[in-house]
C-alpha cells in the first residue's frame, strides 16, 4: 500500500475536515509531519484513526492527509504499519458483489466492524455512499458477522424474568386476533403492552438481531395504526397478519 510522508513548517489548514485532540496538538516544535494516504481505502484510514485515538496521539485530517506533531512521528509510523498490516486484499474485480446499507453507521462503528472483518479474513470495502460492499460468496459469513456485531454493540438491556419464546408467542396470539378482528380489545391491549418489551430490549440468545428488530419495527407500525386511528380495517389486518406470519415461520 502506497503512502508519502513529508515535513511541513506551515500552520494547520483551517479547512481541516476532522480534528482529534486538537487542543493538545501544539508543541514546542514548529515542524509537523504529513502523511499522504490518498491511495488508502477509506476503511483503512478509519482503522488508523482509531489506533491514533487509542494511543492518544494528537492529530488532524486534511482530507486524506494525516498531520501529526514531529515528536509523534515514531509512534505514528508504527501505527501506520499496524493499520497497513490489517488491510485485506481487494475484492476480486470479476466477483459478484452485494451491498449492505450501513450509511447511518458512525466512523467508530465502521472501524470496529472493519477490524472484525479483517480478523475473519473477509475482503470488503465501504463505497462513497457509505454502503458495505462484499463478495456474494461471503454473504453467509457477513450475515453471521453482522448479527454478532449488532448484538455485541447493542446497549439495550437484556430481557429480565421473561422467556423470549413466551414473549413472541404472546405477540403472535395478539396479531392473530387482530388479523381476524382489527378492533379486538384483547389483541389491541396486548400488542400495546408487548411492543415496548420488544423494542426496548436487545435480542436474546438464539434469536438473530435483524429478525428481532424487524419484529419490533413491525410491532411499532401496527401500534401506530391502532393508536392514531389512521389505518383502516384492511390495513390493520394486513399488518397484523404479516407480523403473525413472520412469527409463525420462527416456530
Amino acid at each position: 500500500m502506497k503512502w508519502l510522508k513529508r515535513q511541513n513548517e506551515n500552520e494547520i489548514s483551517e479547512q481541516t475536515e476532522a480534528v482529534e485532540n486538537v487542543e493538545n496538538f501544539e508543541s514546542d516544535s514548529t515542524t509537523e509531519i504529513e502523511y499522504e494516504l490518498h491511495e488508502w481505502a477509506g476503511e483503512t484510514r478509519l482503522v488508523l484513526d482509531q489506533l491514533l485515538i487509542l494511543k492518544e496521539v494528537p492529530h488532524v485530517w486534511q482530507g486524506a492527509t494525516l498531520v501529526v506533531r514531529e515528536e509523534d512521528e515514531e509512534v505514528t509510523d508504527q501505527l501506520i504499519e499496524e493499520a497497513e498490516s490489517t488491510s485485506l486484499p481487494a475484492i476480486d474485480a470479476d466477483a459478484e458483489t452485494i451491498e449492505y446499507e450501513t450509511s447511518d453507521w458512525s466512523d467508530s462503528e465502521q472501524a470496529a466492524f472493519s477490524s472484525l472483518l479483517v480478523r475473519l479474513g473477509i475482503p470488503y470495502e465501504f463505497n462513497d455512499d457509505g454502503g458495505l460492499v462484499v463478495q456474494a460468496s461471503d454473504e453467509e459469513a457477513i450475515e453471521t458477522a453482522l448479527d454478532a456485531f449488532q448484538v455485541v454493540n447493542d446497549e439495550r438491556p437484556e430481557l429480565d424474568g421473561l422467556d423470549a419464546n413466551t414473549l413472541l408467542t404472546e405477540v403472535f396470539v395478539s396479531c392473530d386476533r387482530l388479523r381476524r378482528d382489527h378492533r379486538d380489545d384483547t389483541g389491541v391491549g396486548e400488542i400495546l403492552r408487548l411492543t415496548p418489551l420488544l423494542t426496548e430490549h436487545r435480542p436474546p440468545f438464539g434469536i438473530e438481531a435483524n429478525i428481532w428488530d424487524e419484529i419490533g419495527k413491525r410491532s411499532i407500525d401496527l401500534v401506530d395504526l391502532l393508536s392514531e386511528g389512521s389505518g383502516d380495517e384492511e390495513e390493520i389486518k394486513s399488518q397484523a397478519g404479516g407480523l403473525a406470519e413472520i412469527l409463525r415461520s420462527m416456530t
